[in-house]
Formats: C-alpha cells, sequence, structure tokens
C-alpha cells in the first residue's frame, strides 16, 4: 500500500546534530481500529504506543531513528497526526469555572488551530551543561523517546513500581548520562555521587527550556463571562480517540 506523507516542521529542528527532515503520515481505518482497542486494554505500555507511532513517522536521512526525537517534538507530532486523522473530530475538553458562586461546566474543542507552538529558537540562552554538585559541569539534553522505552526496560529488569516519582528521577538520569548506560546512572544516584541537589538543577534547567505544544488554552466561562488559562493533559490513548 502506498502512504501519503506530509512534512512537518518540528518545533525542535535547530537543536540536533543531524540534519534531516520528517514527514507522517495519517492512521488507517483499520489502524484506527486497533489504536483504540490497545487504548482500552488494561495490559499496555507506552512502547505499545510508540511502536504503533514509529510506523507513522518517515525520515530523509536514514541515519536518523525515532528513538532519536526529542519529546516535545514527539508531542507535535502527536496532535499532528491526531487532528490529520481526525480532522472532524475535536479533542473535547471539560473544565468547571473557578469563579466564586459560578462552577458552571464549559465544554471546549481542541483543534490543531488552538494550538500554542513554541520553537527551541524562542528559549534564549539555551544552555548544554549544567553544574553538578559531585560531577561538575556536566552535558546535559533534553528527553528523548529513546529514554522512555529504556527506562521501561531497566524498570521491569530491577522489578521497580511503576510510580511517577521513579520514573522522573529515571528521565533525569538520561539527560546527563552522556554516554554511560542506565545502570550506572542508577548507581551513581543510589551511592549519592548524584545528590538531591542535582536532581533539583536537572529539573529547574528542564522546566526553563519546554518548547513545542504549550498543553494551556483559554476558555470562557458561558454564564459569568470570565475568561481563563486552563491546562490540559492528554494520555497517548487520547490522541487516537475520535469521540
Amino acid at each position: 500500500m502506498a502512504f501519503q506523507y506530509k512534512a512537518v516542521d518540528l518545533p525542535g529542528k535547530i537543536l540536533y546534530k543531524k540534519h534531516f527532515n520528517v514527514s507522517i503520515r495519517s492512521v488507517t481505518p483499520i489502524e484506527q481500529k486497533y489504536i483504540i482497542s490497545l487504548a482500552q486494554k488494561q495490559q499496555k505500555t507506552n512502547i505499545d504506543y510508540i511502536n504503533f507511532i514509529k510506523k507513522l513517522v518517515e525520515f530523509d536521512n536514514p541515519e536518523m531513528t525515532f528513538e532519536e526525537l526529542y519529546w516535545y517534538d514527539v508531542q507535535y507530532l502527536l496532535y499532528f497526526i491526531r487532528f490529520t486523522t481526525y480532522a472532524k473530530h475535536p479533542i473535547k475538553l471539560t473544565y468547571t469555572c473557578l469563579e466564586e458562586d459560578c462552577n458552571t461546566e464549559i465544554s471546549e474543542n481542541l483543534d490543531m488551530g488552538r494550538l500554542s507552538i513554541m520553537e527551541a529558537s524562542d528559549i534564549p540562552n539555551l544552555v548544554t551543561g549544567i553544574l553538578l554538585e559531585n560531577l561538575g559541569d556536566t552535558p546535559i539534553r533534553q528527553k528523548t523517546m529513546g529514554d522512555d522505552i529504556l527506562i521501561d526496560d531497566f524498570m521491569e529488569k530491577n522489578q521497580l513500581d511503576q510510580d511517577p516519582q521513579t520514573r522522573l528521577l529515571l528521565v533525569d538520569l538520561c539527560l546527563i548520562s552522556n554516554g554511560r548506560s542506565l545502570d550506572e546512572m542508577w548507581k551513581l544516584a543510589n551511592d549519592g555521587t548524584i545528590t538531591a541537589e542535582d536532581i533539583i538543577t536537572i529539573e529547574d534547567w528542564f522546566g526553563k527550556t519546554i518548547w513545542g505544544v504549550k498543553e494551556e488554552i483559554t476558555v470562557k466561562c458561558p454564564k459569568c463571562g470570565k475568561e481563563s488559562s486552563r491546562g490540559y493533559i492528554l494520555a497517548l490513548e487520547d490522541f487516537f480517540s475520535a469521540v
């Protein structure tokens, strides 16, 4: 089957060491049924979704891999795929007005035209190194999709609980691994070489260097007329639901 691909201009394109262009294709009706059925299964992982998404992405540089994409660029691709595939079915968001004595339920449709996009070039003084207590001046990078796969494998191998705090710590360790394995970084964290203060430094850098889709929109209450900026968090399965 011949697929039609659309070129996508990634928000973080200036930060990659490899030169490449990326294109994506829409999800087919058969694939739609599959991914929705996957979302309904209790036993599923991020890798299940990642393996599905990888099939929709094409690079013009054979040396580039999906796992090397920064997470915020993948997030943008997800929205692009979602709105290309289900153009007539915006993502439905529901909020409650926080104005005193109002509490009206607000329903909003999120479509591609309402997304606010920041590019890496919009971030002033984006540094590539941070000073850590015991490791000194350490190279740092953004989170990639390969990190998620690495973390899932590591947690399963070491029988670690799938709690958000452990995953967040492992992400931080990936960002400063600089060629070291995740096993090595985990040992450095557990023996105190990487300190709690270091993790705070990493998190501070990470929080200041976010590009891609800004996960907030302005909503207006139909009852009191109050406008507010509201955030939203979408799980991977949300991108593939047409209702």
